[in-house]
């Protein structure tokens, strides 16, 4: 079995996809703080239990032997959502790519791949070369860099996340990708949950599962962190949805300061709980912010889940924000992943954004091997420099379900919006 180390992977989505994909983990290394190293280690029953972890300054990190070492940065640096000022090649976040790529000095495994966002390449090329030129320089090694492109939905998960995958490789290195015969749409995903509790604690399922949520569940007949998270931006926004709820409700698509100018220009008045913000909010235009609180289309595509996703998302067809559940299904976590041990990690909310969907883990891990096996995939992209490839697949999923003929009627018995 091929040996993989884990460095800034997070809070596990890519870790317990390259572990799924035939990888045995064997380290994971994390900077002072561990983001995300309680969700993995509360895990071991899915990640196996031949490693250990190390929270320290980079350079303090023990190599080991593996032929993959992965991991996840800190995308802040690339981010649209980044102000530009903090944006950019020269971001000081981006030591920690820089970090990552210094201990696969040490490390000098076959392979490594570094996920981030898609700017990362269209913004960043020169940091990835020169990343890549570093890394042959420390090793004296040869590294072919692949920058490969993909979409978590067209992996085979639960919602859209373009992202990016940087390979860099001594060997051989293709990738093939899936053929998706259907999309799950965000109801496909969510609607065995209606009518649970909301608690930490295991509860049984109470209704059948969805086409896509049978393999999410498994062997499973309870679940756990069901649970919301409660603040004060939260209880404004409950009371924003209990004014509008006899007034047209809040449509599903709309932003919160959407709803609360609407809101306002059809009655003259928001919730008490609004009332010191209503000045601000007329010179602002009701702009609050681009990652304000929304309610997803349960008829469309899961959307990105971003960090404090707990915090920004409004349930399609309940009074409330979504659950960590919920949170974990759209980033393709299974529901025998542990939640209720990490109950009281203050953090744990913002951890689903802060990661890889496991599907495109469970993928890129699958590349590596056959890579690894002298078979690797045929499609190895467009060669755009020096020992430098481009992957990506053009394609454009359509929203429109695919005809009934294709499956059985089971699968199509759960299809419909939960009423």
């Amino acid at each position: 079995m091929y040996r993989a180390i884990d460095a800034l992977g997070f809070a596990g989505g890519m870790t317990l996809g390259i572990v799924q994909s035939g990888f045995e983990l064997v380290g994971k290394r994390e900077l002072p703080g561990g983001f995300g190293v309680a969700n993995c280690e509360a895990n071991r029953h899915l990640l196996g239990d031949n490693w250990k972890t190390e929270v320290s300054d980079a350079r303090d990190w023990s190599p080991l032997p593996a032929e993959l070492l992965f991991g996840n940065p800190p995308c802040s640096g690339f981010s649209p959502m980044t102000d530009n000022k903090h944006r950019g090649i020269d971001s000081k976040i981006n030591k920690c790519m820089w970090e990552f790529v210094a201990y696969g000095a040490k490390v000098r495994p076959q392979i490594m791949v570094m996920e981030s966002v898609r700017q990362a390449y269209t913004l960043g090329r020169p940091l990835m070369q020169t990343l890549r030129d570093k890394l042959e320089e420390r090793t004296g090694l040869r590294y072919t860099q692949y920058h490969v492109m993909q979409d978590a939905l067209e992996l085979g998960g639960a919602a859209r996340r373009p992202r990016y995958f940087m390979v860099l490789s001594q060997i051989p290195f293709g990738v093939e990708y899936p053929v998706v015969p259907r999309f799950p749409l965000l109801r496909d995903v969510w609607s065995d949950l209606r009518n649970h509790a909301l608690t930490w604690e295991q509860q049984p399922y109470r209704r059948p599962a969805t086409w896509w949520t049978a393999k999410a569940r498994g062997d499973n007949t309870t679940f756990d962190g069901h649970q919301v998270h409660v603040g004060l931006p939260i209880r404004r926004a409950l009371d924003l949805y209990e004014l509008v709820s006899g007034n047209g409700g809040w449509p599903q698509g709309w932003s919160i300061g959407r709803v609360a100018e609407h809101c306002y220009q059809s009655t003259g008045k928001l919730p008490d709980s609004w009332t010191h913000m209503i000045p601000k909010l007329i010179k602002k235009n009701f702009h609050m912010g681009f990652a304000s609180i929304t309610r997803w289309d349960p008829n469309k595509f899961g959307r990105v889940i971003m960090g404090s996703a707990l915090d920004m998302v409004m349930h399609p067809w309940e009074a409330r924000t979504i659950t960590h559940r919920e949170a974990a299904r759209v980033m393709g976590f299974p529901d025998n992943w542990r939640i209720l041990p990490l109950r009281r990690h203050s953090g744990l909310r913002a951890t689903w954004g802060k990661g890889v969907s496991v599907q495109c883990g469970k993928w890129i891990g699958e590349q590596v091997i056959a890579a690894l096996d002298d078979g690797p995939a045929p499609f190895r992209g467009v060669e755009i420099g020096d020992r430098e490839w481009l992957v990506q697949k053009n394609y454009e999923p359509s929203r429109d379900r695919p005809r009934a003929a294709n499956f059985t009627s089971d699968e199509l018995l759960v299809s419909p919006v939960p009423r």
